[in-house]
């Protein structure tokens, strides 16, 4: 089935499906994630619209970018968005929303920690993500973040730990598509879009572009440089996941 959305004073009609969060932070497989539900036939959008949510309205601006980025002249019965920043925000009210749902992911703090040093160092920036006190910040603040989400969500929430898209790819997408009542099984093969691997879409990095899940550790580490992390800002990191696998736990 799908949900034509159209513009205009008139005659507008707003999209009439289910909205579909993925809250989760920087180099949790967010991107394979979005990119295998984007490749479903009844899902829209595999990218970050890169906006906050307050009102009915904000809502709608995700359908108009959705339609643009993905050239889809129809929306389909799921609409997509990917958040991973402190700045954009979700309402308690749009959370508790009846046609709202997220799916929560969450990857380890060590192996998430060393990603996002490494793709700072390989795009050669200078910022903040190339620190790891910062980085271990940046890791804490959002996984209180989705926290804090989790516990306002009217229970239309899934969690999912990160590892499992690689290490139990079939049962979790098996279990994800039961969770959104798809008609088809999502895969693990999925297309490529007008934005895979373009910075500020989602990750830049070229294994997003292969077009199917790269199980093999060192195929996916493959450019990875050793970067000292202490034992302190490793502990920062862990105790936020620690936290936050508690409290979100409860939404598998």
């Amino acid at each position: 089935m799908h949900y034509d959305f159209q513009y205009g004073t008139a005659a507008p009609h707003r999209y009439a499906g289910t909205f579909l969060f993925v809250v989760s932070h920087m180099r949790s497989y967010s991107s394979l994630l979005c990119h295998i539900l984007g490749s479903h036939p009844e899902i829209s959008g595999y990218s970050e619209a890169l906006q906050s949510y307050f009102r009915r309205n904000d809502l709608d601006r995700l359908a108009r970018t959705v339609r643009e980025r993905t050239g889809d002249a129809t929306l389909k019965r799921l609409l997509l968005d990917k958040m991973l920043h402190l700045h954009w925000k979700i309402a308690p009210g749009i959370l508790r929303r009846d046609d709202v749902r997220c799916i929560f992911l969450l990857r380890n703090a060590p192996d998430t920690m060393a990603s996002i040093l490494n793709l700072s160092r390989a795009r050669r920036e200078t910022g903040p993500y190339t620190v790891p006190s910062m980085v271990a910040l940046y890791y804490a603040r959002r996984l209180a973040q989705m926290e804090q989400f989790g516990s306002q969500v009217a229970g239309r929430a899934l969690f999912v730990e990160s590892e499992r898209l690689l290490d139990d790819t079939d049962a979790l997408l098996a279990r994800i598509a039961q969770w959104l009542d798809l008609s088809e099984p999502l895969s693990a093969e999925y297309r490529t879009f007008r934005y895979t691997g373009v910075a500020g879409h989602g990750d830049p990095s070229p294994h997003i572009k292969a077009g199917k899940v790269l199980a093999n550790t060192v195929d996916r580490h493959r450019d990875y440089a050793p970067i000292a992390i202490s034992g302190d800002v490793l502990e920062r990191g862990n105790a936020a996941y620690t936290r936050c696998r508690a409290a979100l736990s409860h939404l598998r």
